[in-house]
């Protein structure tokens, strides 16, 4: 070790804080170096008393608890800014250029209107509402089926889509509230066993199908019931990942209840389909192929179904000339009794029935 470095140590040899090997170099040193010890008589010890007089235990923890809660402050402050810049950056740029892009969160939003009812027979939504998250945009749909002129409640379904998908909340398939294939037959028996003093909503199914025309005339039947749902075969032979059942349908009575630009609009929600009016199949059949025709300009919405374009375009190819499979009736027992006696459905199953309430039903009868 040098001579100069030598002298660089000299301070901290006098405060004893070299390491041994330092150390004894430096004494080795000053044993041949009359200058260095010369040095090293001029340095004076640090006297630690006078440092410990000045100790005050109290100023010191009140100055550490003041420091800690400037470090606590400030990293509140900088979590909130970047909070609010996250929240910034997912409103201005990853909800409308990303989440959005091709109006797709939009598309979800409705897609989950159109889903739960079309999957769903005789099922109406009774409200929505939807939010925004940082990189994802949540729908919830409550589902409601007419039972009589009340409305029962089948629940809720809750969609998700984000920056790389759409399904449920969980990520999975957005699956029917009710069974889109029940128990068919033994409806006739069991509305004549309860017999008068209830209402009841039912699921008839017709093999050979229907046309439009022939449905529509037997939904005109002067029986005292509301026709609220019709389902249209949209499967081939080989079946249909869209609709398991090989059927989707649509309300007869009432409009679509929702519209592109609430989905878009800064709401967050509103009622469902308003029943009312005359139950149509045409419009029942115009807001199937709507709906199905909506889901295949996004291929991403149909594959949180478990569903293809070429599911889509079966579907909307097999409603060219379509065919009605499927009918939900609700009304008095007697009633449904006289209309499945002049409709002559292949199966006719029970979805719900209730105590009489018929004083305001559905679909202006």
């Amino acid at each position: 070790m040098s001579h100069e470095e030598i002298q660089e140590l000299l301070e901290g040899y006098v405060d004893e804080t070299l390491n041994r090997e330092s150390r004894r170099q430096v004494e080795a040193h000053l044993a041949d170096c009359e200058e260095c010890r010369a040095i090293l008589g001029g340095i004076p010890p640090v006297e630690l008393g006078d440092v410990a007089a000045m100790w005050d235990e109290r100023a010191m923890r009140r100055a550490i608890r003041r420091s800690m809660l400037r470090v606590a402050a400030d990293v509140l402050l900088l979590l909130f800014v970047a909070w609010v810049a996250a929240w910034m950056l997912s409103l201005l740029i990853v909800q409308p250029f990303i989440l959005n892009r091709g109006d797709r969160a939009v598309a979800a939003t409705i897609a989950t209107v159109d889903v739960a009812i079309m999957l769903n027979p005789g099922a109406t939504v009774e409200e929505y509402s939807y939010r925004s998250g940082m990189a994802a945009r949540f729908t919830e749909i409550d589902l409601a089926l007419p039972v009589g002129s009340a409305m029962k409640s089948l629940g809720t379904i809750d969609s998700r889509i984000g920056l790389f998908g759409f399904g449920d909340l969980e990520g999975g398939r957005l699956f029917p509230i009710l069974d889109d294939a029940p128990d068919r037959g033994g409806g006739e028996e069991r509305l004549g066993a309860v017999g008068a003093g209830t209402v009841a909503t039912v699921d008839l199914w017709f093999e050979p199908t229907l046309d439009p025309a022939a449905a529509q005339a037997i939904v005109d039947s002067e029986a005292d019931v509301s026709v609220v749902w019709a389902g249209f075969e949209v499967a081939g032979e080989e079946g249909s990942d869209l609709a398991p059942g090989g059927i989707l349908g649509y309300g007869t009575c009432g409009s679509f209840p929702m519209t592109v630009s609430d989905a878009a609009g800064s709401s967050g929600g509103g009622s469902g389909t308003a029943l009312g009016g005359s139950a149509s199949v045409t419009d029942a059949l115009d807001e199937t192929r709507r709906a199905i025709g909506s889901l295949s300009e996004h291929p991403d919405l149909l594959a949180g179904l478990g569903a293809s374009v070429d599911d889509a375009s079966g579907a909307l190819a097999r409603l060219e000339q379509p065919e009605v499979a499927q009918l939900v009736v609700t009304g008095p027992t007697p009633e449904l009794i006289r209309f499945i006696d002049e409709a002559e459905p292949e199966a006719v199953s029970i979805i719900e029935i209730e105590f009489i309430n018929w004083s305001q039903p559905p679909c202006g009868r």
